[in-house]
């Protein structure tokens, strides 16, 4: 947000709005065209072996390609009109994509490696250098100026970073680790299990906002939208945190039940810290940008911050999920909920404001919380009981820190 606030100052407001489409929609294709590979890093990577180096390769070469491939489709179909000046801007969207999605995949990677503080590195020098370059070329540049400035930037950062990762993958290969990575048709139910869970967490951050203008109008949109950045910015964190779970999870060289405990305490603390922080302090943000969105805003965000708790079970659910390679459930359970927020939503809206999303938002994730609470409990248990998967217990029993810090 203060990127774009410092941008909007330095460039004419057409070009901001331009560059911004632009860089939302690499972001989402990018998003899209990885294909869950970085939860597929977390979870395999620590327990590849030797076959790290090629599981990496080959698993973003993956993701650039079909990032690409979606950056292809978007410029024979999407509004490259009103998004792109000259030729050369839509040659260049394609590279954007690519870029982007090899910047995403290597936090993943980072956060497999157990190196999360390389990926937190990379993603603040990113923010500094990125409005750094764009500030500089404000004079002469427009939209392009921004797009460019940020994407070149996001692709050193990765290669950069690519580097350092090989590096670490070189140094462990010195300590022969056996690879126990299961069969490739488990491997690939987790890809399809995952990318299903995350296309179907997705549809509800990008169709609301289509639902809400259809119904109530684009200036109840500007009031939705300034919630939902707030709600979406807990989520986000709430997710960030089941990768390092999920990694260590999986490496087999820590007590599963007690890191199990810790994750769900640490989760459902964070998020009951966010519903009372957003229902109290949240409010005086919104009246930073004016009274309007704090009376208009503020019954929706206390709503909606109070589904965060609820959420977390889920996300949980699907963390937990991730570490036994059974998706399937969680999957079923997020499209559930997908389906029942979306359908609540266009149907409450008309006659009861924004608010009404915050009242869909709890029904969706109450109803997740339902099906997932028994499966996860006794994934849990199963934990307790029997400790590592077997993948897990072959690191755990061959040289000590398959891959150690």
């Amino acid at each position: 947000m203060i990127y774009w606030i410092v941008i909007g100052r330095l460039y004419p407001a057409t070009e901001v709005g331009a560059a911004a489409a632009v860089v939302f929609a690499a972001s989402m294709l990018a998003a899209f065209g990885n294909l869950g590979l970085g939860a597929y890093f977390e979870r395999f990577l620590p327990v590849a072996g030797p076959a790290s180096a090629r599981l990496l390769t080959d698993g973003l070469a993956v993701g650039v390609l079909f990032g690409g491939l979606l950056a292809a489709g978007f410029l024979a179909f999407g509004p490259v009109e009103e998004m792109f000046a000259d030729v050369w801007q839509m040659a260049f969207f394609p590279v954007a994509v690519a870029s982007l999605s090899l910047f995403a995949l290597i936090d993943h990677v980072c956060i497999g490696l157990q190196r999360a503080e390389w990926s937190a590195a990379k993603n603040i020098v990113h923010a500094v250098v990125k409005l750094v370059a764009a500030a500089a070329v404000a004079a002469v540049a427009g939209r392009q100026g921004i797009v460019a400035t940020w994407v070149l930037t996001a692709l050193i950062g990765a290669v950069i970073l690519w580097v350092i990762v090989i590096r670490e993958i070189r140094r462990r290969a010195v300590v022969p680790v056996p690879q126990v990575l299961p069969s490739w048709r488990d491997q690939r139910r987790f890809i399809v299990g995952n990318y299903g869970i995350y296309v179907a967490s997705s549809l509800t951050p990008l169709l609301l906002p289509m639902i809400v203008i259809g119904q109530v109008g684009a200036g109840q949109n500007a009031y939705f939208a300034m919630v939902w950045q707030l709600i979406t910015a807990v989520i986000v964190l709430l997710t960030m945190l089941i990768g390092p779970y999920v990694a260590e999870a999986s490496a087999g060289s820590t007590d599963l039940r007690h890191l199990t405990y810790r994750f769900i305490a640490i989760m459902m603390g964070v998020a009951g810290a966010a519903t009372a922080g957003l229902s109290t302090i949240g409010p005086l943000f919104l009246r930073l940008a004016g009274d309007d969105y704090a009376d208009n805003g503020t019954p929706l965000l206390r709503v909606a911050s109070a589904a965060l708790p609820l959420a977390a079970v889920g996300l949980i659910f699907v963390a937990v999920s991730r570490v036994r390679n059974r998706l399937w459930p969680a999957l079923a359970a997020q499209v559930a909920g997908a389906l029942v927020n979306l359908g609540l939503a266009t149907a409450l809206l008309g006659g009861h404001g924004i608010v009404a999303v915050g009242w869909s938002t709890i029904a969706s994730e109450a109803l997740i919380v339902l099906l997932v609470i028994v499966p996860l409990i006794r994934g849990v248990r199963a934990f307790v009981r029997t400790g590592p998967t077997p993948d897990q217990e072959s690191v755990r029993s061959t040289a000590p820190g398959a891959l150690s810090k």
